[in-house]
């Protein structure tokens, strides 16, 4: 996803450097307006998937830290300790991609508004 953003930035900024007619304006625009409201739907399942995973992760850290306040580091826990560990990295990539989509399309925003002739 990151990869198709980036591209179609340099595709929109090329067009957008050139004069364009009334027409070729109109048809960029409705393109651009499609692409935009795609990568927002994308921005959208990744903020609730990046949610749902912070809530199991906040919960793994809960069970993690009440095992460990009522039967101590145990060995036979290790496997809640992985879990936790895994949920938090998961949750730590998904704050960074979805950093990178929020930045990515309010950028984007500018083209609307440069195609608009505003």
């Amino acid at each position: 996803m990151e990869e198709r953003i980036r591209q179609y930035e340099k595709f929109i900024a090329q067009k957008t450097r050139r004069e364009l007619s009334d027409a070729d304006r109109k048809k960029l625009l409705e393109l651009h307006r499609e692409m935009v409201a795609n990568f927002q739907h994308e921005r959208l399942i990744h903020l609730l998937v990046t949610l749902f995973f912070a809530v199991f992760a906040i919960g793994a850290m809960f069970v993690t830290a009440s095992m460990i306040s009522i039967y101590g580091l145990r060995f036979e826990m290790v496997p809640l300790y992985l879990l936790t560990l895994i949920l938090v990295v998961l949750v730590g990539f998904y704050v960074k991609h979805y950093y990178f989509l929020e930045n990515h399309i309010q950028k984007l925003y500018k083209y609307n508004r440069e195609l608009r002739g505003w």
